[in-house]
């Protein structure tokens, strides 16, 4: 991936006199760099995210391992979540299939009739990104075959670290639920205090995991909000500037828009569903019987504690991760967007 950046940036330098065309692959380059922040975070965070998997993973199974009402409230979820993340995946898919469709199937038309030619557009590097010429035998096959594992690799790692902030969502957002349901509908059987005392427990424990997905995703969400919103407006800016709107020209630029658009999205509303599980839960504390159970006051007192913190939240920096966040980086990039109209 770092090849693939170093390409697009190479591409940056050599269009620097047509702006257009370069942002595109200023755009091919953030995708890169993106892709980059992501392997090197969970590189470095990797012991710590292993234990944050397997603590996260056995309170998960520990609630799905109980009643029928609880396995439906855990899986009342999931259709929404791998709907989203199945788009996500198709749309990603699609691109990749556009952009490197037409040059596979000339080079397949060309075999059918037993000739292999070198009479193609390499798809990412146009024949002149890389750094040194590209002669015209099997060496410039090789470098079709590189550029589209690069694109494949960058986009696949993208795909899979975000849809992973959904899956470590739904984990936490479905525990805290059923912890809810727990205190809010005990069974006859069960002592409400041992109940009350686990949940705290746990509670304890997501706060911890909570505190990793914060470290690991808060710059990963923060890199994603600040370079949408760029790119978006730059793409919006050079489709109001496109010399004739035909077909291709149109459909690139809002598929990649509707891809970044989504990306925000499924963070800032993965981000909205966690906060809103932990809100519950705190309602479900404050509802519940514990001021008549019988516990000691240290357990009183870290009952107190959670309903007094703020609701469980992941922020990227200084901006909570919700569909706040998202609203405002849309009305964000139509401020940039309207300010290079004025300035033209």
């Amino acid at each position: 991936m770092i090849m693939y950046t170093m390409m697009s940036l190479h591409m940056c330098y050599i269009l620097r006199h047509n702006l257009k065309v370069m942002m595109k692959f200023v755009g091919i380059t953030i995708t890169g760099l993106g892709a980059i922040l992501k392997v090197v975070t969970f590189m470095i965070n990797r012991d710590s995210l292993i234990n944050y998997h397997r603590t996260l993973n056995n309170l998960f199974e520990e609630e799905l391992m109980k009643n029928e009402k609880i396995q439906m409230i855990i899986f009342s979820s999931l259709r929404t979540i791998y709907i989203l993340a199945y788009t996500y995946f198709v749309i990603l898919v699609v691109v990749i299939f556009a952009f490197f469709g037409s040059t596979y199937i000339f080079i397949i038309h060309n075999l059918l009739y037993l000739h292999l030619t070198t009479n193609y557009t390499l798809p990412l590097s146009r024949g002149v990104g890389w750094f040194w010429p590209i002669p015209h035998n099997f060496l410039y096959h090789l470098h079709l075959f590189y550029e589209t594992s690069l694109i494949i690799l960058s986009t696949m790692t993208a795909c899979g670290v975000d849809s992973a902030f959904g899956f470590y969502v739904y984990q936490f957002s479905s525990t805290i639920r059923a912890m809810t349901f727990a205190l809010t509908n005990p069974l006859p059987t069960e002592k409400f205090s041992d109940i009350l005392r686990t949940c705290v427990v746990k509670h304890q424990k997501l706060l911890q995991c909570r505190n990793t997905l914060e470290h690991i995703y808060g710059p990963i969400v923060f890199w994603h909000i600040v370079t949408n919103a760029v790119l978006l407006c730059s793409l919006m800016y050079d489709l109001i500037s496109l010399p004739d709107y035909n077909f291709y020209n149109v459909s690139a630029s809002l598929v990649y828009a509707v891809i970044k658009l989504l990306q925000t999205f499924i963070y800032a509303w993965h981000g909205t569903v966690l906060t809103s599980a932990g809100e519950d839960f705190r309602k479900g504390i404050y509802f519940c019987k514990w001021p008549n159970s019988s516990l000691d006051h240290h357990m009183r007192t870290n009952i107190i504690l959670i309903m007094m913190q703020k609701p469980m939240t992941v922020n990227a920096f200084f901006s909570p991760v919700d569909v706040i966040m998202f609203t405002n980086s849309v009305n964000a990039t139509m401020s940039y967007f309207f300010l290079l109209q004025s300035i033209e």
